[in-house]
């Protein structure tokens, strides 16, 4: 009898200490979006705490953007591994012919009609993985009637103040008992977007700014280290889109060729005056559309006309309800160009300095990709993927079964240090 509770006591113990190994090897991961950082940016910036992530694990040579190469669809790609055409989120702002009106980002974003396909942090739920976003489009709707077990509201900011609670506000998530605490935590932060906009790509306050995102990164890493959890844990850098410096040399005046304003054109907020646009879409009543097809196609060396059901096929951009009718394209480095009040364009740029959108194959439209963890091989440099791919990468690091995708992790098998399906 004596033997046989001996026998029973190692055999408890070994089983809590297979538990106890099993936890400890369950990896994590912190997907950190940076809103507008484009591909070389690391490399014109003081960033020493983003280029020793690289050095431990991954850097592309660029991540090419979903079309067009706007932040809300590119966030949501990144979480869904969707194309436009599918997830549905075809422009920072659309028009839905079904629901029958605009998009209203302060009403719609917590309405899961908006928004399809499964995001990464529905995928770890559905499977057991506590998951926390602070913050990320489209965590706020429960899509497929889930939501993260905890999130934060998708906000706008640029204080280091702000940008420090997020990180530590992960931490937090990380620090709660087992069962409680996450296994997958997102982080957005839109600085660089925001100083490239006003003050030209390169310029010292971009710089800045991507220096302040590298201080960041490294509280980032700092609070994995002092928790013990740095080894265990993969950081992936991913941001939206790359961005381009404009001119007022280069400007498409739509106001010399036709009136545009009787359309639906939901990415010119009419609200900040005249349109300076990378591209505008139009919804109308077809005889319209056709008549404005037939005087804006050609008009303008820099600018393409693009019809509903015409697309180039790389930008997986034909969604049923929300692709435009029309979409007017300017090259990069050209904006298109309309006012109600029909004013000619000032000699000056008035508020932006920089921007994006253009086609998502530009190499100025790259974006970055750095993943340093378990996951990942070591000092390793790839060629631009498209950043459907991210999806598969997360679920393969956490070792989930991942939902129905347009990316293919064989991809990008190359730069992870296990096999995934």
């Amino acid at each position: 009898m004596k033997n046989h509770l001996v026998l029973f006591a190692l055999l408890s113990l070994a089983s809590i200490s297979t538990q106890i190994h099993a936890q400890e090897d369950r990896q994590t991961v912190i997907l950190v979006g940076i809103d507008g950082l484009r591909a070389d940016a690391i490399d014109r910036a003081n960033a020493p705490n983003m280029r020793a992530l690289a050095a431990r694990g991954v850097r592309a040579e660029g991540m090419t953007p979903a079309m067009p190469s706007k932040t809300f669809v590119n966030l949501y790609s990144l979480a869904t591994g969707l194309h436009p055409k599918n997830h549905g989120i075809v422009s920072n702002y659309f028009y839905d012919r079904t629901i029958g009106r605009e998009m209203d980002r302060s009403r719609d974003i917590q309405d899961a009609r908006w928004w399809g396909g499964e995001p990464i942090w529905v995928t770890a739920e559905k499977q057991g993985v506590r998951t926390g976003t602070n913050t990320w489009l489209g965590a706020e709707a429960p899509v497929g009637g889930v939501q993260p077990t905890y999130w934060n509201p998708y906000t706008k900011s640029h204080k280091s103040k702000v940008y420090a609670a997020r990180v530590d506000q992960v931490l937090e998530w990380l620090d709660l008992p087992d069962g409680k605490n996450i296994r997958l935590g997102t982080l957005y932060f839109s600085a660089v977007d925001d100083a490239a906009h006003q003050n030209h790509v390169n310029s010292p306050e971009e710089l800045q700014a991507i220096e302040m995102m590298d201080k960041i990164m490294g509280r980032l890493v700092k609070g994995l280290k002092d928790r013990g959890l740095y080894e265990r844990t993969n950081i992936i850098i991913v941001s939206d889109h790359g961005m381009t410096d404009l001119s007022p040399e280069r400007i498409i005046n739509l106001d010399t060729i036709m009136d545009v304003t009787p359309f639906i054109t939901p990415d010119w907020n009419r609200s900040y005056g005249a349109a300076y646009l990378a591209f505008m879409n139009l919804y109308g009543d077809e005889n319209a559309i056709e008549d404005a097809f037939q005087k804006l196609n050609g008009a303008h060396p820099h600018l393409k006309v693009l019809r509903r059901g015409a697309f180039p096929e790389n930008y997986h951009f034909d969604h049923p309800d929300r692709e435009p009718d029309l979409m007017l394209l300017a090259d990069p480095g050209w904006v298109v160009y309309a006012t109600e009040d029909k004013a000619p364009p000032p000699a000056y740029l008035p508020f932006l300095k920089a921007t994006h959108g253009f086609d998502n194959l530009h190499p100025d439209m790259r974006a970055t990709f750095i993943a340093s963890g378990p996951s990942f091989k070591e000092g390793t440099v790839t060629k631009p993927f498209n950043n459907i791919e991210v999806y598969g990468i997360i679920a393969c690091a956490l070792d989930i079964t991942p939902a129905k995708t347009d990316g293919n992790i064989a991809n990008v098998q190359d730069m992870m240090t296990k096999s995934c399906k």
